[in-house]
Order: C-alpha cells, then sequence, then structure tokens
C-alpha cells in the first residue's frame, strides 16, 4: 500500500504544546520572560541521531533585527510559587534545568531585598556536570550569595571528580541545617527528574527527619506528608 502523504499527515497526532518553567521574576524582568533549557542533540546507542523537536526549533530564533523572530507561547498559572511572606525561609532543589524556576525565585527575592524588605533564610541546592562547561549562572548566583539575596549557594559537579557528586550527597552534608530550617517553617521545593533526582532527594529527606528528628521511619514519614499537605513541600518533576 503506497496511501497519499497528505492522508497519513491527517492521521498524525498533533504536536501537544511544550511547558517551560519561566526562570525569571516579572519584578525584575515586567517585559521578558526568561527560560532555561538545554538543545536536545545526542545519538543514541544504535547510533540513531535524536533531536528535540522544540529545543532546536527554538535554538534557530535568533535575534537579528527590530522585529526578530516570533514564537507562539502562552502562560499559564502555577502553583509553585513562593510564600507570601518574604520572612519565610525556603529550602531549594534543582539541578541542571529543575534550577529553572528557582532562578525566579531567587529574583523574587532579590528585588524584595533592595525594597529594603527583610528576608529569611534563603537555600539552594543546584548543580550540573561540569563547572567549567555546564555552570552557565556562576557569576549570578555567586553576585546574590554576596549581597545576601542567597543564604546558602551549594552546588554539586557531578562531572569534576571520580566519584560523582549529586544533590542528594549534599543533602546529607547539610542535614543538621535543612532540619533547623524545616523546624522554623521553612517552605520545601524539588524541581527536576522525577524518575532518579527526585526519589532520592526524597529517600534523603526522610532519613534527615527520622535522623535529626529523633523520629521512626513511619513518623519520619508523616512528618513530610503533613509539609506536603500544608503546601510546604512542592514538587515539579517530570520524567
Amino acid at each position: 500500500l503506497k496511501p497519499p502523504l497528505d492522508h497519513l499527515c491527517e492521521l498524525l497526532p498533533r504536536l501537544h504544546a511544550r511547558y517551560y518553567s519561566i526562570s525569571s521574576s516579572p519584578k525584575e524582568h515586567p517585559e521578558r520572560i526568561h527560560i532555561t533549557a538545554v538543545v536536545v542533540d545526542y545519538h543514541s546507542k544504535i547510533n540513531r541521531r535524536i533531536k528535540g523537536v522544540a529545543t532546536n526549533w527554538l535554538a534557530t530564533k535568533i535575534p537579528n533585527g527590530p522585529e526578530g523572530p516570533r514564537v507562539p507561547v502562552y502562560v499559564r498559572k502555577s502553583p509553585f510559587r513562593l510564600p507570601f511572606k518574604t520572612t519565610t525561609p525556603v529550602i531549594m532543589i534543582g539541578p541542571g534545568t529543575g534550577f529553572a524556576p528557582f532562578r525566579g525565585f531567587i529574583q523574587e527575592r532579590h528585588f524584595a531585598k533592595t525594597e529594603g524588605k527583610p528576608l529569611g533564610d534563603t537555600v539552594l541546592f543546584s548543580g550540573c556536570r561540569k563547572k567549567s562547561e555546564d555552570y552557565i549562572y556562576q557569576e549570578e548566583l555567586e553576585g546574590y550569595e554576596r549581597d545576601g539575596t542567597l543564604s546558602q549557594l551549594n552546588m554539586a559537579f557531578s562531572r569534576d571528580q571520580a566519584q560523582k557528586v549529586y544533590v542528594q550527597h549534599l543533602l546529607k552534608e547539610r542535614a543538621e541545617t535543612v532540619w533547623n530550617l524545616l523546624n522554623d517553617g521553612a517552605h520545601l521545593y524539588v524541581c527536576g527528574d522525577a524518575r532518579h533526582m527526585a526519589h532520592d532527594v526524597d529517600m534523603v529527606l526522610h532519613d534527615i527527619v527520622e535522623e535529626k528528628g529523633n523520629m521512626s521511619a513511619s513518623a519520619a514519614k508523616d512528618f513530610l506528608k503533613g509539609l506536603r499537605n500544608k503546601g510546604r513541600y512542592a514538587c515539579d518533576v517530570w520524567s
């Protein structure tokens, strides 16, 4: 059979909208929306080239004049947001592109700081493969740490040493800090890979609560469940 091409095209489903976390604050950038994405382009085990549809298309949209390229977008509401009070401590966990919404969170707190508002502890756990190649927001983040917007900047560079280091390893090292912040009413956010990172982070958080809170495993589980129910433990993850 050789069906006409237009008939085959009619049978293909439409491409769904590709959702990206906004990695900027409307208070610091009222007329722009930033996204943080990785161009997907690699070869599979059978040497087949795999290219991400959305990221490769966006990569060609380079501004070249006052008009510039046009990209159809829309903004949808998200429950993933900072606490109303700027004094509420926050713990943000997001390696790779999972850092995207937290860049907006940090900008939001920086704006509040410039207005003279007091800030609660703002702690970031993030990371990438290699510091020399992938740490594209280094100057920005270190600047926020210097001016006090970020109270702690914890970066894991998984390929910069023989033994891989991920955000969950840094969480273990800062277990006392994490537990104290949770006791002080901190809001906890996790963004990124659902299959591995988010699961491993959740397991480490259980261990921290169990150990530092002198709780049984079931009590630690109930503690974290309580944080979720109160809106203090939010996840934005994908597989």
